[in-house]
């Protein structure tokens, strides 16, 4: 029977050495260690690890940066983070980049090994925590959504759909990707870029980029 190959990644010889002690238990996982982001890119390469724990603030390259790295070179590779650090942003880079699940360092050893194998069955994982977090950022940027919608309609009288592409103009969005995200044609598109540079009162994109984000972020 083959052996899951994890790969341990934290700043911390102390911490590394505690969890290989606590996943050897069972006597089915092939471990290895790696203390930077660098060297779990280069090691991820080599050892093409089934699953990885990874640590989020290491000296150089970080967890997320090193999660995007390796999920584009080894997509099949699980990836959990394990931290101490339970940052919106650090969760929701991580989550876009690839990861499977997002695990803070006060889990039991116990509960860390089912959370292997649950990640191995394809589960996402998240804290109590975590997931509380999660559930907040995104309410709170559905609301920030909501306030945006109705400053552009009531400055510009925008329409929904014209409200929609504003927001993805803002966001730094091409007209392909505007056009993928909401189903629609790059010329249908173009055509209500034009409706809403006339609305806006200018012609130019950069401008009306500067324009819209000044009315949707000047508090």
């Amino acid at each position: 029977m083959n052996k899951i190959k994890v790969m341990l990644v934290d700043d911390q010889q102390l911490l590394l050495d505690g969890l290989k002690t606590i996943l050897s238990i069972n006597g089915d996982m092939e471990i290895a260690l790696a203390q930077s982001g660098e060297a779990a890119v280069e090691l991820s390469e080599t050892f093409q690890p089934d699953i990885i724990l990874m640590d989020i603030k290491m000296p150089g390259m970080g967890g997320v940066a090193a999660t995007k790295r390796i999920k584009e070179r080894c997509p099949r590779t699980i990836i959990l983070i394990l931290t101490t650090f339970d940052d919106d942003a650090f969760i929701i880079d991580a989550l876009r980049y690839g990861a499977s699940g997002y695990l803070l360092k006060d889990i039991d050893g116990e509960k860390l090994i089912r959370s292997v194998y649950e990640a191995l069955s394809g589960n996402l994982l998240l804290t109590g925590k975590v997931a509380q977090k999660l559930a907040m950022n995104v309410a709170e940027k559905n609301e920030q959504s909501r306030l945006q919608r109705n400053v552009l309609k009531d400055k510009f009288e925008l329409t929904e759909r014209e409200t929609d592409i504003a927001r993805a103009l803002v966001e730094g969005m091409t007209n392909r990707e505007i056009s993928d995200s909401l189903y629609l044609t790059q010329g249908t598109v173009k055509n209500y870029l034009s409706g809403i540079y006339s609305k806006i009162g200018t012609s130019d994109r950069a401008k009306a980029v500067l324009l819209l984000k000044d009315i949707l972020f000047r508090d």
